[in-house]
């Protein structure tokens, strides 16, 4: 983290923007945390070629990652860091929203699929959702060999549709707007529509769309009235505000208690990383 980053945590901190809890001790972790550089070598074992892929051996995950070639290692480290490093801001699980046995986990926003291989000896079936087509292919590797997970390879958002995926790598952004010659044109689902074609419950949502996460809960709200899912949700995107997110889960299931952890800045803003809601 160089220094504008941390300038800026401080600024987030004090300001008068911030609507969420954090001690002087969590400011203090970011600003002195190590970067994913010096974090990620613990976690991973081996890293070897395969065609246009690494294939990345992970400390105490039997299955092999593919990692596309043409990212950069900075990339795989990042990733490394925030799905095993249980104190990153950005680790999806708390003890209160936990992958359980048996569970039917949605991972939206799967990117190279990480998470889902993290949890798939825990769940019961993991469906993984993305629609960047090269983090599809490495994602099809990963899992050949893995009858319980299945790759979408589309956007979820409030309804079904299609839309345009601008940007690569783990920063692509999804625009609504027409044809303008930029970006790869996807598929959009819901959680929604895809609980009513599988027939399956949603015990678990993992959400990281870039700046889209309220969208996936609005394409949700029946599955989240039947099931209360587990939630793990990004909020520190541009655009996101935490206390809608809560808003909305709380008004089509009441009683869902939260957690926010994190601290990140921009646009004069605050906002958590993290929010972790689960009902009682």
């Amino acid at each position: 983290m160089g220094i504008l980053d941390r300038l800026a945590l401080v600024r987030g901190y004090l300001s008068s923007s911030r609507d969420f809890p954090m001690t002087s001790d969590d400011l203090l972790f970011g600003l002195l945390k190590q970067p994913c550089g010096a974090i990620a070598p613990r976690y991973v074992l081996d890293t070897r070629g395969a065609g246009e892929h690494l294939v990345v051996r992970l400390r105490g995950i039997e299955t092999p990652l593919y990692w596309p070639r043409c990212l950069p290692l900075f990339d795989l480290h990042k990733v490394v860091t925030e799905a095993c490093y249980e104190r990153d801001w950005h680790f999806y699980e708390v003890p209160e929203t936990a992958v359980r046995a048996g569970d039917s986990v949605l991972d939206c926003g799967a990117a190279e699929g990480l998470f889902s291989l993290r949890v798939l000896d825990r769940a019961g079936t993991v469906t993984a959702f993305e629609p960047l087509p090269l983090f599809a292919r490495s994602m099809r590797r990963t899992f050949a060999e893995s009858p319980t997970v299945t790759v979408r390879q589309e956007a979820l958002g409030a309804a079904p549709g299609r839309g345009r995926l601008r940007g690569d790598s783990l920063y692509g952004q999804l625009d609504d707007g027409g044809d303008d010659g930029h970006g790869v044109e996807v598929a959009i689902s819901s959680i929604d529509r895809w609980a009513a074609d599988s027939g399956r419950r949603v015990d678990y949502i993992k959400a990281d769309v870039e700046s889209r996460e309220i969208d996936v809960l609005r394409g949700a709200v029946h599955a989240i009235a039947e099931y209360r899912p587990r939630v793990a949700i990004t909020v520190y995107h541009p655009g996101n505000v935490w206390t809608d997110m809560l808003g909305l889960l709380r008004s089509v299931a009441p009683g869902y208690r939260y957690r926010v952890k994190g601290l990140s800045y921009g646009g004069s803003r605050s906002r958590p990383v993290m929010l972790h809601a689960w009902h009682p």
